[in-house]
């Protein structure tokens, strides 16, 4: 299994602690040493890369590549997705979750759905000091990149959020997707 973009390693170790067989990437080298740290036993195999750049160390390696809120701070998305696909073995499956698209519209980042390439700070990171940029896509855009690269899309699932308290964005009480998990066969 790939963790694609393992930040501190979260995901990494949920897959190994169910006995998966863990190779965890992420671009930052610092996020890895963090990952390491918190891997004291050596079971995951961290390594700091760009997946937007091929690996071909790791060509049609993977049955499972998952991705946990990664793909919306990628600036080459295309690049990710291709490497993904070189990198996952015929019949393999992508799993990821990334912000809604949508959602930037509704937070008031992006006054146009339509303006694929914008980016901008995460304001919550940005305020803690961190400077995390998200670029925006269409929907479309990411799942078009990702057939092209050799994927069917086999599910996509919105991850309902009640909102829980005024953000002047949305009423309390409403629900909305701020998070698709979507799934993907590589053929």
């Amino acid at each position: 299994v790939l963790d694609a973009g393992c930040g501190e390693g979260h995901l990494a170790r949920i897959l190994a602690n169910r006995g998966a067989d863990v190779t965890a990437v992420d671009v930052s080298p610092r996020l890895v040493e963090m990952a390491r740290v918190k891997d004291p036993e050596g079971a995951i195999d961290y390594r700091a890369a760009d997946l937007s750049r091929p690996l071909e160390e790791f060509e049609s390696v993977f049955d499972l590549v998952g991705s946990d809120l990664v793909l919306n701070d990628v600036p080459d998305y295309r690049g990710f997705i291709n490497t993904l696909g070189m990198v996952t073995k015929l019949g393999g499956r992508v799993v990821l979750s990334m912000n809604n698209p949508y959602s930037y519209v509704i937070r008031k980042q992006v006054e146009d759905y339509f303006d694929s390439g914008f980016s901008a700070q995460y304001r919550g990171m940005s305020e803690a000091g961190l400077k995390v940029y998200f670029h925006h896509r269409t929907l479309q855009e990411y799942v078009t990149a990702f057939v092209e690269s050799g994927f069917l899309l086999t599910s996509l699932t919105d991850v309902s959020l009640t909102i829980s308290k005024d953000n002047a964005l949305l009423p309390v009480g409403s629900r909305f997707p701020y998070f698709p998990v979507l799934g993907f066969l590589r053929q």
